[in-house]
């Protein structure tokens, strides 16, 4: 035993750990920063955990056992008791922590006496111990106002990561009525109470991702409902408290959206259950699904079909009507490829006036110019996300009371909500831009109820009969799937590249996860650090993707929206990077090799329908993070060195382009298919 109080304590609970609880022990005895106790509580291990940590001959080890198994929530607070140091670092048995973690928060609050709380981003690894990727939500909240305004949404800071004050800790503790996600509302009270929390932006920890894991066990069953139940439980708490202010009412927003996406979920379970169902009943019957199917009722519960009811009565009564019939639904109005597609299809339609609807909130109304001008826009996200099922129903009225309704959707959840409550002759089509996103998953309940779905790539046709097979959906729904493949102007002429010493890599997109703006990032700075002659040009809003070190070394324009200035920006570049791990056909691609731009792009989706490697293009396989790093990185340095090879590709991308991409045949198609003209 310590005769003096260390500096820091680290507090590792215990339970059933023998199979990691070695690596977790040595990589905290072996910090670089030595003034610390090592306080782990045994929460009834019936396993050889507490011999393994009994062979450690350590003074800095102390070793304590509860009487029965308590749960970790009281464990920690039992923790707090125990601790004898000024600060408390959280560490769990499954986990391994950096040599410098502790030296570096030591210092960030001994240099910072206003923090309350150092966490450090987390790289994750497997069972057994290889690379599982980033947190996207932890990588891209690295500053003490951006964790602010993530946390009212969900978790954004590992905990056995943090160190906090013992002083601050022994004050809050944390809430043992929360017996899983107690981390999130501690976070949530603090944040609450003003208190400063701090992260550093290195990965200093590696968090251990496997079945056996408290935050695996307490995903199974309803995980999109663990936020709700910890958020309700604190604005509960802080209403007894009668300590409400501005946060919470953030809180009990973004609890409302969850909870309103939760019921969503669940009643589209509920329909693709029941539509599963009935199908193979009728199916077992007949090959002819019969009428009653396409008006199935989205699920039995009565308050659903209560306010569903109450809704249509009054969408029936309201004194609007849309005299084109058309009407479109949409997600959103912001930069994005996705969104510049839709408003190309609703340009098809423009002298009919039809009627788009956006179904959630927009980072910006930035795109909303694209549409044409005589459609009627309506952005009334609030009432159509956070009003269901009245929303549903009202909208249901609505469409149903005209003659001949078309609607139109794509990429929003809503328009799937809405599709039972129909009416049979409503023509109702969807367009999938990718396969394994969410649309693909929220949409399949209601497939049969579809009169055509639009794809914009064969492969996606591939997908869906594979998916429907998997499902055990009628194998004839897949005539329902059209070929509409998109369009972008193309010059008439090959735009001529200009030679210059240093090769220009253009990205154009946006820090969604999928995208993978990081790896971009990480191959900025390699070819920096490898001397490879190129700059790397980022277009569109990076959020915070990009780590801070590889952000130097990159030009980040942030969103264009001036079709003339991106095309401009196309014309001086060289290359296009494409890193996603999912897609369909992304219009940058098109637009690219529009102005003779080399795609480098990992294979995923339909890319290789139209990028042949070493032909007009470069393909990455997709797999680890870092061999697709490696393999852009070569990429790169291989076209900068050969001019031959780069003018090849350059010229061949034009001429693909020009002969597949630049089509009269869009608007057509879609005519034929919404309006049959």
């Amino acid at each position: 035993m310590r005769e003096s109080a260390p500096k820091t304590t680290v507090l590792m609970p215990l339970f059933n750990g023998e199979q990691f609880v070695r690596e977790a022990l040595e990589s905290i005895l072996e910090q670089t920063f030595t003034d610390f106790e090592l306080l782990i509580i045994d929460d009834g291990s019936t396993d050889a955990s507490v011999k393994i940590v009994e062979s450690y001959d350590d003074p800095r080890i102390r070793l304590f056992n509860n009487h029965e198994n308590l749960g970790v929530t009281a464990t920690l607070n039992r923790g707090i008791d125990l601790a004898r140091g000024e600060y408390i670092a959280r560490m769990d048995c499954d986990d391994i922590s950096l040599p410098a973690r502790l030296a570096e928060q030591v210092t960030y609050l001994e240099q910072h006496p206003d923090c309350a709380m150092v966490a450090v981003t987390v790289t994750q690894l497997d069972e057994d111990g290889n690379d599982y990727g980033v947190w996207l939500d932890d990588r891209k909240t690295v500053t003490s106002e951006s964790i602010r305004r993530f946390l009212p949404r969900a978790n954004c800071i590992a905990h056995p990561g943090i160190m906090i004050r013992k002083s601050l800790l022994a004050r809050y503790r944390y809430n043992e009525r929360q017996r899983v996600a107690q981390d999130y509302d501690l976070w949530l009270r603090m944040t609450a109470d003003g208190l400063f929390i701090a992260k550093l932006d290195k990965p200093l920890l590696r968090y251990r991702i496997h079945t056996a894991s408290v935050t695996a066990l307490s995903n199974r069953g309803r995980p999109d409902l663990k936020n709700v139940r910890t958020k309700t439980w604190f604005l509960w708490r802080r209403v007894a408290e009668r300590k409400l202010n501005g946060y919470c009412f953030k809180v009990f927003c973004a609890t409302a959206r969850d909870l309103c996406y939760a019921i969503a979920k669940m009643t589209l379970s509920a329909v693709g259950l029941n539509l599963q169902n009935r199908a193979k009943s009728q199916r077992a019957q007949t090959p002819k699904l019969d009428s009653d199917l396409r008006i199935m009722q989205v699920n039995s519960r009565a308050p659903v079909r209560f306010l569903v009811a109450i809704g249509k009565a009054i969408g029936t009564i309201l004194p609007v009507s849309n005299p084109s019939s058309l009407f479109f639904f949409f997600p959103f109005q912001h930069v994005g490829g996705a969104e510049k597609v839709h408003a190309e299809v609703v340009g098809c339609f423009a002298e009919q006036k039809p009627w788009v609807f956006f179904t959630k909130r927009s980072r910006n109304s930035r795109f909303r110019q694209l549409f044409p001008p005589q459609a009627g826009l309506f952005n009334f996200w609030p009432l159509l996300k956070y009003g269901y099922p009245l929303s549903v129903g009202i909208m249901a009225g609505l469409v149903n009371r005209h003659q001949k309704p078309v609607i139109f959707g794509s990429n929003s959840l809503f328009y799937y909500l809405l599709v039972p409550y129909l009416k049979p002759e409503v023509k109702k089509i969807d367009l999938l831009h990718a396969f394994g996103g969410k649309s693909d998953q929220f949409s399949l309940p209601v497939v049969e109820l579809l009169d055509h779905r639009v794809v914009i790539n064969r492969k996606t046709i591939d997908d869906l009969q594979a998916q429907y097979a998997e499902n055990q959906l009628d194998p004839r729904l897949i005539d329902r799937v059209v070929l509409i493949e998109n369009r972008v102007p193309v010059p008439r002429e090959y735009p001529e590249k200009i030679t210059h010493d240093v090769l220009t890599v253009l990205f154009v997109g946006r820090g969604a996860p999928e995208k993978r703006v990081h790896l971009v990032g990480k191959a900025a700075t390699l070819c920096r650090e490898n001397k490879i002659p190129v700059r790397f040009v980022l277009v569109g809003d990076m959020g915070e993707a990009l780590a801070a070190r590889d952000r130097e070394n990159c030009l980040v324009q942030g969103e264009i929206t001036d079709p003339c200035l991106l095309a401009k920006m196309y014309r001086e570049a060289d290359l296009l990077v494409i890193t996603s791990d999912r897609e369909g056909f992304p219009l940058v691609i098109m637009e690219a090799m529009a102005q003779g731009v080399v795609p480098v792009c990992t294979d995923v989706g339909g890319i290789s329908l139209h990028v042949r490697h070493g032909d007009n293009g470069m393909l990455i396989e997709n797999g680890p993070e870092e061999r697709i790093v490696a393999e852009l990185v070569r990429s790169i340095d291989l076209l900068s060195g050969d001019w031959e090879l780069l003018r090849k590709l350059s010229r061949n991308a034009f001429d693909y382009a020009r002969t597949s991409f630049d089509t009269e045949t869009f608007c057509r198609a879609y005519r034929k298919l919404l309006v049959n003209n």
